[in-house]
């Protein structure tokens, strides 16, 4: 069993533009959870490489608003390549599991929905911290 889930993200075309709603739940709703964070990425060049950490409570769901790239999962057993690109998808990932995103393309911009506030205690920043966590 992969440790995420790729989700589509409905959308329309307004006849002016897109547009994607990331609400909870109901028939609509794509988001499982409570949102209690939100966070814009943007400004990364092509070799940039962000993530590189876990959360211990917080799960997320990532979606490339504008551009892509590629993440790669890390259950502490094995790494998950994921690509994503443009809004028809997003990346719902649960807590304990490293994330590292790289390969961006060119003005990605990437929304992050979170079930947590910000807490620095939160993140875990040390692999091989993860991989104790994950494997005992």
């Amino acid at each position: 069993m992969d440790p995420y889930n790729v989700i589509d993200i409905t959308g329309s075309d307004t006849g002016n533009g897109s547009l994607a709603m990331f609400q909870k739940g109901g028939p609509k709703g794509i988001i499982p959870f409570d949102i209690k964070k939100v966070l814009v990425v943007s400004g990364m060049k092509p070799g940039d490489v962000r993530g590189n950490h876990a959360h211990r409570q917080t799960q997320e769901v990532v979606v490339a608003i504008r551009g892509g790239c590629d993440f790669e999962i890390d259950d502490g057993v094995k790494k998950h390549p994921v690509t994503l690109s443009g809004m028809k998808q997003g990346l719902l990932l649960p807590a304990l599991v490293w994330r590292t995103y790289k390969n961006f393309q060119k003005d990605t911009i990437l929304l992050i929905i979170a079930d947590q506030e910000y807490d620095e205690k939160e993140y875990v920043r040390d692999y091989a911290e993860f991989k104790t966590m994950v494997t005992s």
